[in-house]
């Protein structure tokens, strides 16, 4: 009821702030306003010209950039290249090749849209072979003698990586009048392909045009189409001008704009001027009113909504209602759909965190069954291995005494990288008895990266999966190796194997959860450490592999950057 009171009381100053406003400003405040409206109406109009100039343009490029796509398809096609591969004269069977390729030509440039625009194109050799396809305008066979005399023929330089050079030029053949050429090479080979575009490409821009001001400037400045512009354009007080660039390397699109705006004294002005004061009297109080009930109502909704939120512990549900408009009440209740949002992921990723916590402290704990009976039993083993000289079961019996009694300790926290690399010498002396040297671990991890914290356990069973499914399907010797690297504000520590590998089929599978997982000292598995890494550290992070049948597989495991704080 408070509340209610209080926004009514507010609706009232509003109407009341409004009135008295317009009573006392009056006369320079209609001005005032006037002239904001009409600043207002000459942005948007210049936003929408600019739109539009953008849109032109895009269409323009896309045109472009689908005869560069297709001078690079001629370029790379096997049946040309092969046909440009002979020296003239042809016989018989190489006269049949290159109509092949003029067919695989006629073929592509049918469905491309490149051929719309397209006057010719002719492809060529340095031998005396060649062929020309026309659209809009006609060939000869002196063409290619033609290009060779071109300046721009000999000189072209294309850019590191790229077969094909776009740029301004003239029509091969008279009537001689503007174009766009591009030219193309052959890799490898002394062979070239000339295509000639009309300048109706730019007809997006010129034809049927929403905006004037519109100019095609070509790579050394200079305006090259339709023609120049006037000399007050160039006047930055009067004009402003945009350049957009073109696929045409050097060219753009220049727009210019009027930047005066229509005035007071202008006829448009002065009746819209009279029409503003003549109903403002009446609009201005019933504008106040329509106002302030929106201004309330949005509040109301507002407020109603952050209420269930708060009572009803409702995060998650979101009322596209409080979102409409672009007013300052508009952009809270967007920020508080946002928060309900964040607050409901934020508040289920803790519980799955928990959960997965418990689920694996639970595995742990089976594992605890009477430790210390089976730490002094291991030591006593391992004594007795040593009177008896039997270094292999006295060096598995330590190993795997230390590793119960890390795995004692808790799966949940962080270590240290070399604490656990540590882990994974344990579990590897364990291993070497029974594989008896069939592999090798490599450690590659910088000593700068030693102090890096990473969840305990997280390595073990990439080395497991690496010794079981990689290497020991084999039947013969292998190498794991350990590396590290900084990637950004992550660590990426990889497990590599020069085992079996894996094809794509098997690769798909690798997270698929398996009955009898060979080996698996944890019971987590490759999956859940993956759901355990992108649980704590969040998305960006977790567990990926690479691999090649018969070349190996490499496990990369991508956590958040931390260093233990001492």
């Amino acid at each position: 009821m408070a509340r209610r009171r209080f926004l009514r009381t507010l609706k009232s100053r509003l109407v009341m702030a409004v009135l008295l406003c317009f009573i006392c400003i009056g006369l320079p405040a209609l001005v005032a306003l006037y002239r904001y409206m009409n600043g207002l109406v000459f942005d948007q109009v210049a936003r929408v010209n600019r739109n539009w100039v953008a849109d032109a343009a895009g269409e323009v490029n896309r045109s472009l950039d689908a005869v560069i796509e297709a001078v690079s398809w001629i370029c790379f096609n096997e049946n040309v290249k092969s046909a440009m591969g002979f020296d003239a004269p042809l016989t018989s069977g190489e006269t049949l090749a290159v109509f092949a390729a003029q067919d695989s030509l006629s073929a592509y440039m049918a469905g491309s849209p490149a051929w719309d625009d397209m006057n010719k194109i002719v492809v060529f050799n340095e031998d005396g072979v060649s062929f020309t396809f026309t659209k809009n305008r006609y060939g000869t066979l002196s063409d290619v003698d033609i290009l060779r005399l071109r300046d721009e023929y000999s000189s072209v330089e294309y850019d590191t990586g790229s077969y094909v050079k776009l740029m301004f030029s003239q029509t091969l053949n008279s009537p001689y009048e503007d174009a766009v050429v591009a030219y193309g090479r052959m890799d490898d080979m002394d062979a070239y392909v000339y295509a000639e575009v009309d300048m109706g490409v730019f007809d997006p821009l010129f034809e049927d045009a929403l905006v004037d001001g519109l100019y095609i400037v070509g790579d050394d400045g200079a305006f090259m189409w339709p023609s120049d512009p006037e000399a007050d354009m160039l006047d930055s007080s009067s004009y402003a001008s945009e350049s957009i660039a073109l696929s045409i390397p050097g060219a753009s699109i220049v727009h210019f704009e009027n930047r005066t705006p229509v005035g007071l004294g202008s006829a448009y002005g002065l009746g819209a001027f009279v029409m503003l004061l003549a109903g403002s009297t009446v609009l201005f109080a019933v504008v106040s009113v329509i106002i302030s009930r929106f201004l309330t109502r949005s509040t109301d909704k507002l407020v109603d909504h952050m209420g269930h939120l708060a009572a009803d512990n409702a995060f998650g549900e979101v009322d596209p209602s409080i979102e409409e408009g672009d007013d300052e009440i508009a952009r809270v209740g967007r920020t508080v759909n946002s928060m309900s949002l964040s607050i409901a992921e934020l508040l289920e990723r803790n519980e799955k965190l928990n959960e997965e916590k418990r689920e694996t402290e639970l595995s742990m704990l089976q594992m605890q069954v009477n430790p210390h009976f089976l730490y002094n039993t291991l030591e006593s083993i391992h004594y007795l291995a040593k009177i008896q000289k039997a270094e292999g079961i006295a060096s598995m019996s330590r190993g795997l005494s230390h590793l119960l009694k890390n795995m004692a300790k808790g799966n949940g926290e962080r270590i240290r990288l070399s604490d656990e690399l540590e882990l994974v010498r344990e579990y590897d002396e364990i291993q070497q008895v029974r594989y008896m040297g069939m592999y090798d671990i490599v450690y590659a991890v910088p000593e700068e990266h030693m102090d890096l914290l990473i969840q305990k356990f997280t390595l073990q069973p990439l080395i497991e999966n690496a010794i079981f499914h990689g290497i020991e399907p084999t039947g013969g010797c292998g190498t794991i190796t350990v590396s590290s690297r900084i990637e950004g504000d992550h660590l990426v520590v990889s497990v590599a194997d020069d085992g079996v590998g894996m094809d794509e089929a098997e690769l798909e599978r690798v997270f698929e959860p398996r009955q009898h997982f060979k080996g698996n000292m944890t019971g987590v598995g490759i999956r859940n450490i993956d759901e355990r890494i992108r649980l704590y550290y969040g998305e960006g992070c977790g567990l990926s592999f690479t691999s090649h049948k018969g070349r190996g597989t490499v496990a990369s495991v991508r956590i958040l950057l931390e260093r233990e704080v001492t």
